[in-house]
């Protein structure tokens, strides 16, 4: 036998794996997916510097009225804004790092998966933006007025410089994040890798870990707060559900269903005479 027909098995075999990549190919797609998506945090974090003062007053706004913000630490508004750039940093960045963790998730993609992708981001922002609005002019009203009416008149009201920025970024972050999801299980069940079956049999596993979320995300442990952030997590993990079942690709099989057994023949194989 030749060295050429020698070599043939092998090309044929390689060209079978395709896409296949080593344990170390991934690991370095992982670093530089990570690497792509910490970048864009601290980009977008040092864009917003210059505009931490109009956050600063922005994030004021839903303040009670007479309620008045103190500094109790020396250094306490120059962490506070660090963690504002910081904080709308990740937010401006969210798209290009769901972007990265679809890519990564989904190495082996045909060209019009990808294009999903690509037109998921737009999409994505436009969310983040739908759900900080909603946390605005929704979740914020409501939960600061709620709680700010358990104080009688004859109590002041001072928030610290920290606490009020963390709580209110905190919860412009997390809806705007969550207001995300939906699209993004669009994007992952049209390339196949979820379905909506499987996101309908795990809902208790889902209303679990929004609860733990929601307790996480809000700094005070009022059910009020937790509830007003859970329930339109999980009304957007059931819009989810519903964009899952819309997006179900055409041309693949459902993942969850098991493939045919090998050993069954097939009906439609011609016979020969």
């Amino acid at each position: 036998m030749s060295d050429v027909d020698q070599a043939l098995p092998d090309a044929a075999s390689q060209e079978g794996l395709g896409g296949v990549m080593t344990l170390r190919e991934h690991l370095d797609e992982l670093r530089k997916r990570l690497t792509i998506a910490v970048l864009a945090v601290i980009v977008c974090s040092f864009v917003v510097w210059p505009f931490k003062d109009w956050v600063f007053q922005f994030v004021q706004l839903p303040l009670p009225r007479g309620a008045i913000l103190q500094q109790i630490a020396v250094t306490e508004t120059l962490f506070t804004f660090i963690k504002i750039s910081f904080i709308v940093g990740i937010g401006l960045a969210s798209p290009i790092v769901v972007y990265q963790v679809l890519a990564y998730v989904a190495p082996g993609l045909y060209g019009h998966e990808k294009r999903w992708l690509y037109l998921s981001i737009p999409v994505i922002a436009a969310a983040f933006l739908a759900g900080a609005a909603f946390a605005w002019f929704v979740v914020l009203r409501f939960t600061v007025g709620f709680l700010a009416g358990f104080a009688p008149a004859s109590i002041s009201t001072e928030f610290t410089v920290d606490g009020w920025v963390t709580f209110v970024l905190r919860i412009l972050l997390a809806v705007g994040l969550a207001f995300e999801t939906p699209f993004v299980i669009f994007a992952l069940a049209k390339i196949g890798l979820v379905s909506a079956d499987t996101l309908a049999r795990q809902r208790r596993y889902a209303i679990v870990a929004i609860a733990i979320v929601s307790a996480v995300i809000t700094p005070t442990p009022d059910p009020f707060t937790q509830a007003s952030v859970g329930i339109p997590l999980y009304a957007l993990y059931e819009v989810g559900v519903v964009l899952a079942r819309v997006a179900v690709p055409a041309d693949r099989p459902d993942p969850d269903e098991e493939p045919p057994d090998e050993d069954t023949p097939a009906d439609t194989q011609p016979t020969t005479p």
